[in-house]
């Protein structure tokens, strides 16, 4: 049996192979380990029209997409049906998950939630009768799922000169050490994947797929994926203790209510060089309207506290959040001089789905104009023409028009002072 996993292009990212496809190569692995033959085949910086030469003839295609994704999806799950009949196309990743039953009939199979165990339960049921959605139970000790298969792809797909740093020369590498988010603020669907209950990896667990990362492919940069990295102070002690020797250099991201001076400079000393904030908005009543459960002075506490120990701080910010009044240019303006971070991604609201917004949107006052899924991208760092494309929303308070205006003047605010940069 032929197992092939698909990665879809990421048109709307500044460079659309800067995330490894950490998802599929954990999927790699344990199907490799259950003695599955199974490829990778990454469509990421490739046409429409170069696709089919390059999806290979498979018993099982293997697709993942987040929400914006998707229509592409449908594309490549056509062309696998094309390549062979008989095959089965199944969809998993975030927006399988979040909207499962309004998944397109031409995926035969829909993967709901973490996917290494379900998997492997489809494919033991190929070719025979079998449930159309697969949803299993949490893996509840991570450590022993397989580090990621980054063997079944070419170093400059399994890594990133981008990753790391915009325009390095090195390589670097993307791990995530825990599984899921305690918050559930109004935009985020992690807890659709992930649930509310964070699962961690043991720091020797997560030491050791570094070191072999280090040793196979000589990769000593690092972007770590958790939502919130500083979650367990306990754990995150002893795993800075144990990354001291391997000195590698990394980024991660977390809350500005949980950068405790202490934390942050033990980071720093690990080898952590910027973190990363959510702010998403200036205005307090909108952070407490979205359950940010953060309050506007531990933005600036987090900032300096990132600043005394020497490292870098970045904000993300949303333009469009529901009830965001007028004037989201003047406030960033007014905060920036008081406060310097060292970089600043703007966005635009997408109401995605497994969001709460997206699924209650009346609660927050909005409409969802369409579901045109390919348009439905943050426009991160509002790159070329995106900065004045529409939105997929009605806004409560703002209009269309207001609302990309109030993204062309933080743009220019941002890029003025030199802080727009891939994070």
């Amino acid at each position: 049996m032929n197992i092939n996993l698909i990665v879809p292009p990421n048109p709307y990212l500044g460079d659309d192979r800067r995330n490894p496809p950490l998802g599929l190569l954990y999927l790699g692995a344990v199907t490799k380990n259950a003695g599955y033959e199974v490829t990778i085949t990454d469509l990421r910086g490739k046409k429409i029209e170069e696709f089919e030469g390059a999806i290979s003839n498979a018993d099982i295609y293997g697709i993942t997409a987040a929400t914006p994704d998707y229509p592409l999806a449908l594309k490549i799950a056509q062309l696998c049906k094309q390549k062979n009949s008989k095959s089965w196309t199944a969809l998993g990743g975030i927006h399988a998950t979040s909207v499962p039953h309004s998944i397109d009939e031409v995926f035969d199979k829909v993967v709901i939630g973490e996917g290494e165990t379900s998997f492997l339960k489809l494919i033991e049921d190929y070719p025979t009768e079998s449930p159309r959605f697969y949803k299993s139970e949490r893996i509840q000790n991570i450590d022993s799922i397989p580090f990621p298969a980054w063997d079944l792809l070419p170093q400059d797909s399994a890594f990133s000169k981008n990753a790391f740093q915009a325009g390095s020369e090195e390589y670097a590498g993307t791990l995530i050490t825990s599984r899921g988010c305690a918050n559930k603020c109004s935009f985020c669907a992690s807890d659709k994947m992930w649930e509310r209950r964070v699962r961690f990896r043991s720091p020797d667990n997560v030491i050791a797929e570094l070191r072999e990362v280090i040793a196979n492919y000589g990769v000593k940069c690092f972007r770590f994926q958790d939502d919130t990295m500083t979650l367990r102070k306990s754990r995150l002690r002893e795993l800075c203790h144990k990354l001291e020797p391997l000195n590698i250099r990394w980024r991660a991201t977390t809350r500005v209510d949980q950068a405790e001076p202490e934390i942050l400079e033990m980071m720093r000393q690990a080898g952590c060089e910027e973190i990363g904030y959510g702010v998403e908005s200036l205005s307090q009543e909108v952070l407490d309207k979205h359950s940010k459960m953060i309050r506007l002075d531990q933005v600036y506490r987090a900032i300096e506290n990132t600043r005394l120990t020497g490292m870098k701080s970045r904000l993300f910010l949303i333009v469009g959040l529901p009830g965001e009044p007028r004037g989201f240019s003047l406030r960033l303006s007014e905060f920036l001089k008081n406060a310097h971070p060292d970089g600043i991604d703007v966005s635009t609201l997408v109401p995605y789905p497994g969001s709460d917004i997206f699924h209650n949107p009346a609660k927050y006052g909005i409409k969802l104009k369409n579901q045109d899924f390919g348009r439905y991208h943050m426009t991160l760092g509002l790159m070329g023409d995106e900065v004045s494309r529409p939105l997929t929303f009605i806004h409560d308070i703002l209009s269309e028009e207001e609302i990309i205006e109030e993204r062309k003047k933080s743009f220019e605010i941002v890029k003025k002072r030199k802080m727009v940069k891939n994070f």
